[in-house]
């Protein structure tokens, strides 16, 4: 836990109170880095309050009113617009605040360790970012609430693991990047890489079973990690710092290695066709003279 982080969750003891005074709020705790323990300079505080029912804009308007914030502003959080997003300075610090109803957390928490919901908007896997929240929860406030939903989401289902890898296992041939590089289609080359890169590790998150919490601070995630590619992070850091026929060669390598990984570890899935569609070659045709 270091200092950023600390002095961060010290000025969240001193806001939650004018929310949790509220007999409809039930909890709040502490996400983000600040609940990794590694904040820096740029980081903002991330909260979150659980509610019996869900406020309206003007009530959180007059509670954030009531303690003299500066610059609020709230919208609709998620693609379900079932929470809403509050943002305001307080002690000089910028304030991420979500607020959600209990019932939609409950219902959250189901969709991902019974029905094993992989679905994401855009790049988050939202669902599992507040599985991921609450698992690492700063606890401020209705401690059993917190509790209880982390006894549900642990242990982390097999069957979560296997639909994550399963739905990330659509990696097209490779051969496509190598011709990239030779053609120094960096643009291409590099968008390609990173879509890459971002399959790999939802492959490596689900099959450490860690709940996807989105693709900030992802060094430290990936340090997490038990199941993984020898110095992961670092050749990572070489498929974009490298030239591009060098980073590509260690991008295929990575992938290769993550597919061995997925069959020892979890033999049951089937990673013939994937390997058959990643090795695919594309045909030449010279000039006929």
């Amino acid at each position: 836990m270091n200092e950023h982080s600390l002095w961060r969750i010290s000025l969240a003891h001193r806001i939650a109170p004018a929310f949790t005074a509220n007999p409809n709020v039930e909890a709040c705790f502490v996400f983000g880095s600040a609940a990794l323990g590694i904040s820096d300079q740029y980081s903002d505080l991330e909260l979150a309050f659980i509610w019996s029912q869900l406020p309206s804009p003007e009530q959180l308007q007059a509670t954030a009113q009531s303690v003299e914030v500066n610059g609020w502003d709230i919208e609709p959080y998620g693609e379900a617009k079932q929470a809403w997003l509050e943002q305001f300075y307080l002690y000089g610090m910028k304030v991420e605040a979500g607020h959600w109803a209990r019932a939609t957390i409950d219902t959250i928490v189901m969709d991902v360790v019974e029905r094993y919901d992989v679905a994401q908007t855009g790049l988050l896997f939202e669902k599992q970012a507040i599985a991921s929240h609450l698992q690492r929860a700063i606890i401020l406030y209705g401690e059993e609430t917190i509790q209880r939903w982390q006894k549900q989401i642990s242990p982390y289902p097999e069957e979560l693991a296997v639909a994550m890898i399963q739905k990330h296992l659509k990696f097209r041939p490779f051969h496509g990047q190598r011709i990239l590089a030779e053609r120094l289609e960096l643009p291409m080359l590099y968008e390609n890489n990173c879509a890459i890169v971002r399959w790999l590790l939802n492959v490596l998150f689900g099959l450490n079973r860690m709940y996807h919490p989105g693709f900030k601070w992802t060094r430290f995630f990936v340090e997490e990690m038990t199941i993984k590619p020898t110095d992961f992070f670092e050749r990572l850091e070489r498929v974009f710092q490298s030239d591009a026929a060098s980073g590509t060669d260690e991008l295929r390598q990575l992938a290769e290695e993550t597919f061995a990984l997925v069959e020892n570890h979890l033999p049951n899935v089937d990673l013939k066709q994937q390997r058959e569609t990643f090795n695919r070659q594309y045909p030449t045709w010279e000039p006929h003279r």
